[in-house]
């Protein structure tokens, strides 16, 4: 058994991304529900930092939360992971307005450069998203080097910690299917077949 945390990205007055109607924060509440159940299903134990939409601690609450656990041992983390939803868009240097690729899809795993347990962990559920047969950006993995920022989720927690793009809300091909529940279950299970094999490695 192990012990983890998830995190929905986002949640109460932060939407998050919105596109075609649909809001990411709830996208991400679905998944990581069913992901909770997956994991538990397993015999994890799993700690969850929003079950619903209101009231949400914010980014900065939920990593003092997680690290006071770790801290404490209660419990002690073996991995930390956080869903979220993206949109392609580029700013128009003439116009100044945001310009959608809605050609740009694909699940991938952002992990930190500096610590190989974060790629192991990213890679693990990349390859497993994989061989589900759903679409990767690139090649699933992206570490915050590559994306040119540090992510507090990453970086302002001790645990071992991935952050995961599901897929592209502006391909509207693929935001059909993250609302689809089979589509859901299958990159949940993904998801946690991914966490085992890092947890086993």
């Amino acid at each position: 058994m192990a012990n983890l945390c998830t995190d929905a990205g986002h949640g109460g007055e932060d939407s998050g991304a919105v596109w075609a109607g649909t809001e990411e924060q709830l996208l991400n509440l679905q998944y990581v529900l069913a992901l909770n159940t997956e994991l538990k299903k397993r015999g994890h134990r799993v700690l969850t930092t929003r079950k619903g939409d209101n009231p949400v601690p914010s980014l900065q609450e939920r990593c003092q939360l997680i690290n006071a656990h770790h801290r404490n041992k209660a419990p002690e983390f073996d991995a930390i992971i956080s869903l979220h939803c993206n949109v392609a868009a580029k700013r128009n240097p003439v116009s100044g307005v945001y310009e959608t690729l809605e050609s740009v899809r694909g699940f991938f795993a952002i992990y930190s450069a500096e610590l190989s347990a974060s790629r192991n962990l990213a890679s693990a559920i990349a390859q497993k998203v994989n061989d589900q047969g759903i679409a990767l950006h690139h090649n699933g993995l992206l570490s915050t080097v590559d994306l040119g920022r540090a992510l507090a989720w990453i970086h302002r927690t001790l645990p071992t910690a991935v952050l995961l793009e599901l897929g592209f809300m502006t391909n509207a091909q693929e935001l059909q299917l993250l609302k689809e529940p089979a589509y859901r279950q299958k990159m949940v299970k993904a998801i946690a077949d991914g966490i085992e094999v890092f947890l086993n490695q």
